[in-house]
């Protein structure tokens, strides 16, 4: 087995009591519940065999029939009362218990998913095993606790039927337990064969899901129906599939050595070399015909318990497994944390001589690996080299450049998203590390290029999935217009509570491109922000609709600091500076007509989008 799946004892046993801890911090009621349901149940088996055991002997004993009745009676009404709690156990309270856990473990995992450094997200180890706990968190926490009720079960059931069984016949005890150290040796090698089954088969599986996704989402209708990418697709999807099967044809091996040679075949002959061993004593007399069938009862019974409760303690390794990948993204600690300086009125915002690789953030990003030590790993390509500008409070400031150049990096750096590679942005003098990242990032508003448009309505859209009040529609009116989606806005029925996509509302509104994207810009005016910034704000609009935004944005916020970042030099114009990039580098700055005047490469950007302009209007 590979050496990261070998686990030492006080591991399991740590893992799966942090798990059980969990659930007990969530649910107290619905752990308290298991623990009594598997107590009821092992009385239940227990009682069952002793009740059998008494029987039978009873009527091999020739005793008199109301003695038979009586044992008869009692267990019917003591099955009755325990199934009736059984039934209610499982259809009511575990149902609504097991919902509660699920809700409290998945919130704290948002909130855990929340605090994570964006270059987590560039490191598909980490997103694996990220995907892992959120997928895993609650069904495992389940499955823990299920299998914690059946082992108490099992231990009330087999230590009373086990203490039964020795006092009938020591050597079918003795027979017992070595077959069931056999089981255990088996379900332990199996369970490490099942994970790593799963953890070589989970990036085929995402791989999976994600083709099935593109075939059923509407984003993707027209990609596929208008090129051959379903021919790539589907072929991927062969292939993927044919690796599948590879594995599990290579696991399915190791099962079937492990599972049906050691286990069930062990079983098996434990078994008939029980039974062959009544047979003989019935046959010298040692035992009487009422004795074996009531042994035998006995014997299968605890049989049936004692493997099982092994089986059930042979999990808990495999679950140890999983629960580990659970902590370490729990223990995760940010790279971006930041200070705790309180921000004060913006006045200027510099960045000295930053260079950064996204190949070297996504790899310091996991700082948890499986040796708990930070991973060290070259630079890498460097996106950005060597940058140095300054902003001002109430500049209008644009960056550009063609795709490529490193534009969308400077926001992401700015937003503090990641942290530069080399050098310091420094947010009134003072490096940005010192203070709180959410807070910061709260102080600029942010239209990015690949915005997204929520399912629910358009109020909710503007104020950023914020509960809108009675007194915010006046709010989400003025920045819908200032945004210049007035117009659209009196096409709706339903005005700015009009429900968006038709993901969970068959009557939702789907809008064009560059409707949606005047959502997105909207959200930048619902709120006071200092610091505006403009990823390609006009990427989806028409000329026309262009300039009419660009007036709007530079009247609605003539007293902010803002950032446009694009490829379509209209919007530069309105701008007081303006650094050009190219290959991660500012290779030109200054205004419009300054940048003219140099004649480099700005100006000819500008004159082949110009002369575009032109051929566009002629036509």
């Amino acid at each position: 087995m590979p050496k990261e799946n070998k686990q030492k004892l006080s591991s399991i046993i740590k893992n799966n009591i942090f798990m059980i801890g969990q659930v007990a911090k969530y649910t107290p009621s619905y752990f308290f519940w298991m623990v009594l349901d598997g107590v009821i149940w092992g009385l239940i088996n227990s009682v069952s065999a002793f009740f059998s055991f008494n029987l039978l002997n009873t009527v091999s004993a020739g005793s008199n029939f109301p003695h038979a009745l009586k044992l008869i009676l009692m267990m019917a009404a003591f099955t009755t009362l325990t199934y009736a709690f059984n039934e209610i156990h499982a259809y009511i309270i575990n149902a609504l218990l097991k919902q509660k856990l699920h809700i409290k473990m998945h919130e704290e995992l948002f909130k855990k998913a929340l605090s994570l450094d964006l270059a987590c997200f560039d490191d598909p180890e980490f997103y694996n095993d990220f995907v892992w706990a959120m997928n895993e968190s609650d069904t495992r926490a389940t499955a823990i606790m299920d299998d914690t009720n059946k082992l108490v079960n099992r231990i009330v059931a087999s230590t009373s039927l086990f203490g039964l069984l020795i006092t009938i016949d020591p050597v079918i005890a003795i027979i017992l337990f070595v077959s069931s150290c056999v089981t255990v040796i088996c379900n332990l090698i199996g369970n490490k064969i099942n994970f790593q089954h799963q953890k070589e088969g989970n990036p085929l599986w995402r791989k999976r899901g994600y083709i099935n996704r593109v075939f059923h989402l509407s984003d993707y209708a027209k990609e596929i129906r208008i090129s051959k990418a379903d021919e790539l697709l589907v072929r991927e999807y062969d292939q993927n599939t044919e690796k599948l099967i590879e594995i599990d044809i290579k696991y399915g091996k190791k099962y079937f050595l492990f599972y049906g040679l050691g286990w069930n075949m062990m079983g098996q002959l434990t078994m008939y070399s029980m039974l062959l061993y009544m047979v003989l004593q019935l046959k010298t007399g040692s035992l009487a015909i009422g004795g074996f069938a009531a042994t035998v009862g006995v014997v299968w019974n605890i049989r049936w318990t004692f493997t099982s409760l092994i089986e059930y303690l042979t999990k808990y390794p495999a679950h140890s497994l999983y629960v580990e990948k659970y902590r370490q993204f729990l223990r995760f600690i940010p790279e971006i944390k930041g200070g705790k300086t309180d921000i004060p009125e913006f006045e200027s915002l510099e960045f000295r001589n930053v260079s950064f690789s996204y190949d070297f953030a996504s790899h310091s990003a996991y700082r948890l690996r499986k040796d708990g030590q930070k991973q060290t790993n070259n630079i890498g390509k460097l996106v950005l080299k060597n940058v140095s500008f300054k902003i001002t409070s109430g500049e209008k400031v644009a960056i550009v450049g063609y795709n490529g150049a490193g534009k969308t990096t400077l926001i992401k750096l700015i937003m503090r998203l990641y942290d530069p590679t080399e050098g310091e942005i420094l947010y009134n003098g003072v490096n940005i590390k010192e203070y709180d990242a959410v807070a910061f990032r709260r102080m600029i508003g942010t239209v990015f290029q690949d915005y997204k448009i929520f399912a629910t309505t358009i109020a909710r859209n503007v104020m950023n999935g914020k509960y809108v009040e009675e007194t915010d529609k006046e709010t989400v009116i003025k920045a819908l217009d200032a945004a210049d989606f007035t117009g659209k806005l009196l096409t709706l029925n339903d005005g700015i509570n009009t429900q968006l996509t038709r993901e969970f509302d068959d009557q939702g509104t789907n809008l064009s491109g560059g409707e949606a994207q005047k959502i997105a810009i909207a959200r930048v005016f619902a709120t006071d922000y200092p610091i505006v910034i403009m990823d390609e704000p006009s990427s989806a609009l028409d000329p026309v609709a262009e300039y009419n935004l660009n007036r709007s944005i530079l009247k609605h916020t003539d007293d902010k600091t803002v950032v446009f970042i694009s490829h379509r030099l209209s919007t530069t114009r309105i701008a007081d500076r303006i650094y050009m990039f190219a290959n991660g580098e500012m290779i030109e700055q200054g205004s419009h007509e300054e940048l003219l005047a140099v004649d480099g490469k700005y100006a000819e950007m500008f004159r082949v989008q110009s002369e575009k302009y032109k051929e566009d209007h002629s036509a």
